[in-house]
């Protein structure tokens, strides 16, 4: 009789560790959309990523130094500037990682907007990867040519003396 209430007990206790709802669900915090303000806010980035576009190599440097220190919205700005076509491959690490920290803090559209420089940044970033990758072929390549011709310099040297004997 004790083995068939330790069996019960058993399957109950089994069963109620696979009932639903057993944990309370957390919901995922949504982004924010308003329209109207988005539309005015993505056209003053779309402004402001054409002037990044259409700047000189100065002005670049010195928008960059003054949103050094930058927080919030600043650090996308500062993004925005470090994806420039001619920024290093450390400048646009440093704007993946801004944009990775701030994107989630901004509505739907700008994180449209930015997933493009995301997607910029890390196709450029793999193409000097493997520009780095082929350079280093390269360079192996060119020493073991020189190796090479100084080998047949050397046997070509060996030959003459032994013909002039």
């Amino acid at each position: 009789m004790t083995r068939v209430w330790l069996c019960g007990a058993l399957v109950l206790s089994l069963a109620g560790c696979s009932l639903p709802y057993s944990l309370p669900h957390q919901r995922q915090p949504e982004p924010v959309w308003s329209p109207a303000a988005s539309d005015d806010e993505l056209h003053d980035w779309l402004q402001l990523a054409a002037s990044v576009m259409q700047s000189s190599d100065a002005e670049r440097q010195r928008q960059i130094q003054a949103l050094h220190r930058a927080t919030g919205e600043d650090e996308l700005r500062l993004a925005l500037w470090l994806s420039h076509p001619r920024a290093n491959a450390g400048q646009r690490q440093q704007a993946q990682q801004l944009l990775r920290q701030r994107l989630p803090g901004v509505n739907t559209r700008l994180q449209q907007f930015f997933s493009v420089y995301q997607g910029y940044n890390q196709e450029l970033l793999s193409l000097n990867r493997q520009l780095g990758e082929r350079q280093q072929q390269v360079n192996s390549l060119t020493q073991k040519l020189n190796e090479l011709a100084t080998i047949d310099e050397q046997i070509n040297e060996r030959r003459y003396q032994e013909s002039a004997q």
